[in-house]
């Protein structure tokens, strides 16, 4: 049986708000009294916990009535409004959280659509389709697609990473049944997964229901931030292969993704990152970091990808540097439906 938790699941929020001064609070004995009484709670004179759909509501009056810089608030149940008081932040600091609220529609009603991006195998003469990544986009109301990127911040700003992370890798896991035998990459984001065992029991309790082979799906360490912690990212790696899956690094050569880091983490699949497969056939050094990877990813008996593959060139040269994986527009974009063979 999976364990959830309040990170996972997107649930209603409350507030408690300070006031400074005790006039700046007055235009609220008219306001609140118009809302349901389990929406708010006047604490003393100063002091209010109010429900998310008031406090969003508020916070633009307060920017142009009153002096906002002598209010603050923090995020608190109703049971405990008093719970974070060390923790109070300027009222308008929370407007971003306010307008990137509608993640959690996205998140609570699961908009969220899976394109596929094919991987393939080529010896020089022959490409073959491999298996896929399994991206995630957004839904709109009206039907329209959003880019990932704008998922993540809207989901950061409303603290949202958790859950956000959580929803994409079930849907992909669902959306994988039936492609067949070959590969699966599907993508997480360490920072979210603050217990393996706790944070992806619904995921492996997904793909046994779904019937889908274990040692298929690859599991893709995307991050944009250095990963401080490598202790912690090595247990969800652990967790991973105990269940059978296996597990790949991501933009290898740039920032945290260092040969070291893959020396240590022993992935196996090791992904280049696109600033070394775009324009490597015209630029040795480029070349160099190309074969520097490849070389250590031979040593740890894994499988080096080339990713973003635009032209022929780039490709026989990445193909004679010893790559035999390949991602890019060269062979297929991410569609809503798979790119057969």
């Amino acid at each position: 049986m999976a364990i959830t938790c309040s990170n996972c699941f997107v649930g209603e929020r409350g507030y408690t708000v300070y006031f400074s001064q005790n006039e700046s609070s007055a235009f609220l004995d008219a306001y609140l009294p118009e809302f349901p009484p389990d929406h708010w709670c006047k604490i003393n004179p100063r002091l209010f916990w109010m429900h998310e759909s008031l406090f969003n509501a508020m916070l633009d009056y307060i920017a142009v009535h009153l002096q906002a810089n002598g209010i603050l608030a923090v995020e608190t149940a109703k049971q405990d409004p008093y719970n974070g008081l060390d923790k109070l932040k300027p009222i308008l600091s929370f407007k971003e959280a306010r307008d990137a609220h509608w993640i959690d529609d996205i998140i609570r009603n699961r908009s969220i659509r899976t394109f596929y991006q094919p991987i393939v195998s080529y010896n020089g003469k022959n490409s073959s389709i491999i298996g896929y990544e399994l991206l995630s986009r957004g839904t709109s109301q009206a039907g329209e697609i959003i880019p990932p990127v704008q998922l993540f911040q809207a989901a950061k700003a409303r603290d949202r990473l958790f859950a956000l992370d959580r929803a994409c890798r079930l849907e992909a896991v669902k959306n994988a049944v039936g492609l067949g035998d070959g590969l699966v990459f599907i993508n997480f984001l360490p920072t979210s997964i603050y217990n393996p065992q706790h944070c992806l029991q619904s995921t492996v309790d997904m793909v046994q229901r779904s019937g889908i082979r274990p040692e298929s799906i690859v599991f893709e360490v995307v991050e944009s931030e250095e990963i401080k912690n490598k202790q912690h990212l090595r247990s969800i790696l652990e967790y991973y292969k105990a269940h059978g899956f296996r597990y790949a690094l991501d933009d290898v050569g740039t920032g945290f993704n260092s040969l070291q880091v893959l020396a240590e983490l022993e992935p196996d699949v090791v992904k280049l990152a696109i600033e070394f497969s775009r324009g490597i056939a015209k630029d040795k050094g480029k070349q160099r970091v190309a074969r520097a990877v490849v070389q250590m990813t031979q040593e740890l008996n894994s499988r080096a990808l080339a990713e973003g593959i635009e032209d022929r060139d780039d490709l026989e040269c990445l193909r004679d540097l010893g790559y035999e994986w390949f991602q890019g527009y060269y062979f297929g974009k991410p569609e809503p439906e798979p790119l057969r063979a």
